[in-house]
């Protein structure tokens, strides 16, 4: 099949955003489907040529990066409130969002593939809603099936009293898909749908150990990973760090560290400057995926902050790192369904002071001597190969009932 995948982060963008649809793109591309990736270009770089699909290599997805445009001549951020929510609101319902000139110019890069590429299907994941404006634009033109992926909280990101009209005005799809059983509840209360839940994959660095060596068990790490949302939480958290480390010995503390890895690194930096937890603290900001997977299969515990808008897809890396994933404060019944699942090791400590007496009891495990770690979870299932396969289906399914 001829698949349009549409998300204006292009897959050289060091974020989350950029991940689920090239990766998926890359897996429908190795099962022998022949994908164009619609994104924006990143700043400072060209557009792309779209003469050259015509010598692409189709065993991987062809990147059509275009200009990203601008909403509007009108800045925003010298109107008063009042007239800035006007503007916002005016800008989504037209294209979408900041990046409505975007969208345009994706209708536009698509139609100059005329006679070289026309789409069997246009796949889109909201997160951004110029996406779903361009797939669904695209979709008309060229008469084929569109599918809408809710991977965000359509509450979260669609401003307060324009949910419903921004589901009405972006239907018409052929199918839903969600990163999670969490957005396919949102997807079922939006835009009124049964969504399959196709999970973002778990990239293999996190399953394979090759190379790595075993870990260090004289050194206690500890990794914060992604986004630190509140800093009431975070705070919280660092107590409880903090007064885990009080109650070891001098020499034992001289072997503990904590690690965060994530864009919130000003955050980090401050809130751990205050609390002055009393071991090793430092801040890497992102970091390569099999770099970051090294880091994590290495560590005594990997934690988060849990928010409690959204599905935290990084929970299932974690677990298939075979090390304990302490969510603070808590997590929903479908990621501990998940840790079942797999048979993995999540620990959710709801105060300060359960979690100092988690890592006390996982430092007591973690010491020479102590247990070894779990037996290696079986999460393969959610590797993005075995995910992509899920995804096929619901295309294939769409694209089939279009032309039945």
């Amino acid at each position: 099949m001829r698949l349009l995948f549409v998300n204006p982060v292009h897959p050289s963008t060091p974020h989350i955003s950029a991940v689920r649809a090239w990766r998926f793109a890359e897996a429908l591309a190795q099962r022998g489907h022949h994908v164009v990736l619609l994104c924006a270009a990143p700043a400072g770089a060209q557009a792309s040529a779209p003469e050259a699909i015509a010598q692409h290599d189709w065993r991987s997805p062809f990147v059509l990066a275009c200009a990203a445009g601008q909403a509007g001549w009108l800045d925003k951020s010298r109107l008063p409130p009042p007239l800035r929510k006007g503007l916002t609101a005016w800008r989504l319902l037209r294209g979408g969002g900041e990046l409505g000139g975007w969208a345009e110019n994706a209708t536009h890069a698509l139609g100059r593939l005329a006679g070289t590429f026309s789409p069997d299907l246009v796949w889109t994941t909201f997160g951004k809603m110029e996406a779903v404006v361009a797939a669904r634009r695209i979709a008309r033109q060229a008469r084929c099936p569109w599918v809408l992926d809710i991977k965000d909280n359509w509450e979260l990101y669609v401003p307060r009293g324009l949910g419903r009209l921004m589901a009405w005005r972006t239907g018409g799809w052929a199918a839903l898909t969600a990163n999670s059983c969490f957005t396919q509840e949102k997807a079922r209360l939006w835009q009124r749908g049964d969504a399959t839940v196709v999970y973002s994959g778990v990239d293999e660095a996190f399953f394979t150990a090759a190379g790595l060596g075993q870990p260090d068990r004289g050194q206690f790490d500890i990794n914060l990973i992604g986004g630190l949302y509140f800093r009431d939480r975070l705070e919280a958290l660092l107590a409880g760090i903090g007064q885990w480390a009080a109650g070891l010995a001098p020499a034992q503390r001289g072997q503990a560290r904590l690690r965060y890895f994530g864009g919130d690194v000003r955050l980090f930096a401050e809130a751990s400057v205050r609390a002055d937890i009393g071991i090793a603290v430092e801040a890497l900001g992102y970091r390569p995926v099999a770099e970051l997977a090294q880091y994590c299969r290495n560590a005594a515990v990997n934690a988060y902050i849990a928010h409690p808008g959204t599905f935290h897809h990084k929970l299932l890396e974690l677990l298939a790192c075979n090390r304990p994933v302490l969510a603070f404060p808590g997590e929903t019944e479908e990621s501990r369904a998940l840790a079942r699942r797999v048979e993995g090791d999540l620990r959710t400590p709801a105060s300060a002071d359960a979690v100092a007496a988690e890592l006390s009891r996982l430092h007591r495990r973690w010491q020479p001597g102590g247990a070894p770690p779990a037996a290696v979870p079986a999460i393969h299932a959610y590797a993005w190969a075995s995910q992509a396969g899920i995804l096929e289906q619901v295309i294939q399914h769409a694209a089939g009932q279009h032309h039945a």
